[in-house]
């Protein structure tokens, strides 16, 4: 499927972050999960200077989330999903 490594840290209740799990499982995308209030999450964060949730890291690279979300409705942009999980960034 993809050779990429994908790293999701969700918030606790985020929508967003619901969002985006859901649309990776639903597609067999394999990821990292690592909770955004965990001493990891929060250290990854900090590297990374992630401002939203969820923080996204694709091959090790932040990636905005609002890049792949469609909103107001909150969904996943398919295209935008496909060119940052199996395509390129």
């Amino acid at each position: 499927m993809t050779d990429r490594h994908i790293t999701i840290l969700p918030a606790r209740g985020c929508r967003r972050s619901c969002k985006v799990i859901a649309y990776l499982e639903a597609h067999g995308i394999p990821f990292t999960r690592i909770e955004l209030e965990s001493p990891e999450g929060e250290a990854l964060a900090a590297k990374h200077d992630l401002r939203a949730s969820p923080g996204i890291l694709v091959d090790g690279v932040s990636v905005n989330p609002f890049d792949l979300l469609i909103r107001p409705a909150c969904r996943v942009d398919e295209a935008a999903a496909q060119q940052m999980f199996v395509g390129g960034l």
